[in-house]
């Protein structure tokens, strides 16, 4: 059975709340800002990328979960491929992924997935994350990773917008939008919520 280390929770303790990983959708496997959370695609295949960041209790991943929320009756995932042997278990929308050997961090951060994507329209489109099915963490609405150094250590993660996933505000890309700004919420509320 896995167990669950609550590596925020000491950083909670330790008064440093931002050390909890995050997981966003970016549109650049190298920058990792607000503004490559939006595209404007032309209609063609264009790649978007599952990242976790803040990775600094961490020095590599051994696999992750995450919910993909879009509207796929116009947003269609291609393909979906990640790193050092990457299998997923789940489908294009659905990641319970695991890695053949541990993916490293750079400067804190991973690339866990590249989805091939394709979108036709013009109006703005929203992309969200949510909890895998069926989650490792029962009871947690959000993405969760794997220690590479444990593979029994689960790590819930937050947002890179610094949203919450209870209070709907769980996006964290746009295609024809204006992308995600993050947000830094360090109250004890926000931070406690994501033990409940």
């Amino acid at each position: 059975m896995r167990k669950l280390l609550v590596l925020a929770m000491l950083a909670l303790l330790a008064g440093a709340a931002s050390a909890q990983p995050c997981m966003g959708m970016f549109f650049s496997d190298t920058e990792f800002t607000d503004e490559t959370t939006n595209i404007n695609p032309t209609p063609a295949p264009f790649n978007g990328y599952i990242v976790v960041q803040g990775l600094t209790m961490i020095d590599s991943v051994y696999g992750y979960e995450v919910g993909i929320d879009v509207d796929t009756s116009v947003v269609f995932i291609l393909s979906a491929a990640g790193p050092n042997g990457w299998t997923n278990f789940g489908d294009n929308v659905n990641h319970l992924a695991g890695f053949g050997t541990p993916v490293p961090a750079t400067d804190g951060a991973v690339v866990l997935c590249t989805l091939n994507m394709l979108y036709s329209g013009v109006s703005e489109i929203e992309i969200a994350y949510g909890p895998a099915t069926p989650p490792s963490i029962p009871g947690f609405n959000g993405p969760v990773i794997v220690d590479g150094a444990d593979e029994d250590v689960l790590l819930q993660c937050g947002l890179t917008n610094g949203g919450s996933f209870d209070g709907g505000d769980n996006v964290v890309a746009t295609l024809h939008g204006v992308g995600i700004t993050a947000t830094e919420d360090h109250s004890l509320s926000s931070v406690k919520s994501l033990f409940q």
